[in-house]
């Protein structure tokens, strides 16, 4: 597509009425929400409007200016931005999947909580000193799946974005913030990280990562803690097994545990309150009784877990793997049953649709945008 030949142009007649009724919605005066499907939006001049929850599905929003323009909640999904300026614009909550953003220009952007999978994001860095501060704004966005292959992304904070299984190919990262970024299973082949603060980040550790993050000391700070978790899991799993007589019972209240690969491991009884468990691997683990009291399972995959019994009051779990977890009662010896506990608990963006758990058990949970079992 090549780029207009003309300046930016104001909206059609038709398209201000639209936007004047979509003023009134925005502002709980009745009115119309915006809704276009399928149209060329190309070159259009727009600044400082408020376009909260509009719905701009597979529109072409090439070589726009649309600088501090209001996008929360919007649904932008499919759409295309060439060369577009969206300097300050606020995505906070958007459903950007699919979209594609190829050398558009979004210094100070705000994309908090975004939803940005099988999108595509290259910003217009290149060629730039480095030394310059960009302050895009992209934490806490989910990325999960989006294919960022090439992007550009200098100086941009990143930090606790969900980049699971994203597509990272010959990305340039340099000088980014990523504390607390989730990259497990991304695909990293040829990025560069050179200069990014990786504190806090979960990947997989592998020969790839090794290649990508060693010598870095938030990495090796990583190993460290894995190696020192994998000790006190062996000293806890001879404890189990020898009936207390040898080994010693393992605490991680209030540890750092972000991305440890306990998967299959005796873990019955084991307080992990207040531990930050996000991006661990527990697929398989036994978890009977386990104490999770204000814990952290963000992006942890728990699929086929024993949790019976298990305490998860206060517990944060967002985009956390379940499938098949185990969450019935648990025998006590001396007769009685210990059911599980989500008082409090903060659950986002989980599907329980392939484990056994009624809204019962779920009671005093704060449920959002997850998915249940059917009922029989």
């Amino acid at each position: 597509m090549n780029k207009p030949r003309s300046a930016h142009s104001l909206p059609s007649h038709d398209m201000q009425v639209m936007l004047a009724q979509h003023t009134l919605f925005a502002r709980g005066h009745a009115g119309k929400r915006l809704e276009l499907r399928l149209q060329n939006l190309s070159g259009v001049r727009l600044n400082h409007f408020d376009l909260s929850q509009c719905l701009l599905l597979a529109c072409n929003l090439s070589y726009t200016d649309l600088e501090g323009c209001h996008f929360q909640a919007a649904n932008l999904s499919n759409s295309l931005f060439i060369g577009a300026n969206l300097k300050h614009c606020d995505f906070t909550r958007a459903d950007l999947r699919g979209t594609r953003f190829y050398k558009s220009d979004l210094q100070q952007a705000n994309m908090t909580g975004t939803d940005m999978r099988i999108g595509s994001l290259m910003l217009n860095n290149r060629g730039v000193p480095a030394q310059r501060e960009f302050n895009t704004d992209l934490s806490f966005c989910n990325m999960e799946e989006a294919v960022l292959q090439d992007a550009v992304l200098h100086n941009v904070r990143l930090r606790g974005v969900n980049m699971r299984n994203a597509d990272l190919s010959n990305a340039d990262l340099t000088g980014a913030d990523m504390q607390g970024v989730v990259l497990l299973g991304a695909t990293m082949d040829r990025a560069k990280f050179t200069g990014a603060n990786i504190k806090n980040a979960v990947f997989t550790v592998n020969e790839e990562t090794r290649r990508l993050f060693g010598g870095n000391p938030a990495f090796e700070e990583h190993l460290a803690n894995l190696k020192e978790t994998d000790r006190i899991v062996a000293a806890h799993e001879e404890w189990v097994n020898s009936g207390g007589r040898a080994g010693k019972r393992a605490d991680f209240a209030g540890m750092p545990l972000r991305g440890v690969d306990l998967r299959g491991r005796e873990l019955s009884a084991v307080s992990f309150r207040g531990a930050d468990l996000t991006g661990a691997k527990l697929a398989h683990a036994r978890l009977a009784a386990a104490d999770f009291t204000g814990a952290n399972l963000s992006y942890a995959e728990l699929s086929h877990a024993d949790l019976r019994g298990g305490a998860m009051d206060s517990t944060t779990l967002l985009h956390t793997i379940v499938e098949g977890a185990n969450f019935s009662d648990l025998d006590l010896r001396g007769g009685g049953k210990l059911s599980i506990r989500f008082a409090g608990a903060n659950i986002e963006w989980t599907d329980f649709s392939q484990c056994s758990i009624t809204p019962d058990q779920l009671a005093g949970a704060v449920l959002r945008e997850c998915t249940m079992p059917e009922e029989k």
